[in-house]
């Protein structure tokens, strides 16, 4: 079923700081622990930016990640465990989603949801993660599962790019994930299977 927010408008209404949202709360298999490294790094390196967690942490995490916050120059909020409503509201001030999951993602919702939002995926080429994002801006966003190095890149990209830039490129995502989970088409799609000799 594609993204609820397939036929919505994207809204950006982003702000000078580089803003990234990560929803996968501290589950290893989403790379929570890929993303505090890249932290750590970027936060030695003087870059300033917004990081915006939402999810689930447990008391440990949450620890760790104001430990980054008080160490760093980087602006760490929080907002934990919210409903969708909220995430879409997040989105109009998030440059980037940050995705970067570990394991085989069959339908990673969180990239097709960033993307109908008009939101640049920063994602490992996991499952079918590189199967949504062909063929469109989202591609150079791509990362080797794991690869701190890469990420930090991608993030350092998005950064470099000017705001005027990040929306364009997100009203493009946001056409092609349009087509690419379009009702009509995908019921045309499965019936030419199913008659096919």
């Amino acid at each position: 079923m594609p993204p609820e927010v397939i036929n919505a408008e994207p809204r950006k209404e982003l702000d000078d700081t580089p803003t990234f949202l990560y929803v996968g709360g501290d589950g290893y298999i989403k790379g929570f622990h890929i993303l505090l490294q890249a932290l750590n790094r970027l936060g030695k390196q003087k870059v300033k930016a917004k990081f915006i967690f939402a999810g689930a942490y447990n008391q440990q995490s949450i620890r760790i990640l104001k430990y980054i916050n008080n160490k760093y120059d980087l602006d760490i909020q929080l907002v934990g465990k919210v409903e969708s409503k909220k995430i879409y509201e997040l989105h109009r001030e998030t440059w980037a989603l940050i995705f970067p999951s570990i394991t085989e993602e069959p339908l990673p919702y969180a990239v097709a949801e960033a993307m109908a939002l008009g939101t640049i995926p920063i994602t490992s080429k996991a499952g079918g993660i590189p199967e949504i994002t062909i063929n469109t801006s989202a591609e150079n966003f791509l990362f080797a599962p794991g690869n701190i190095d890469e990420l930090i890149n991608k993030i350092k990209m998005v950064m470099s790019w000017p705001r005027e830039e990040i929306i364009n490129i997100g009203i493009r995502l946001k056409e092609h994930v349009t087509k690419l989970f379009d009702s009509k088409e995908i019921n045309s799609k499965i019936l030419r299977v199913f008659n096919s000799d």
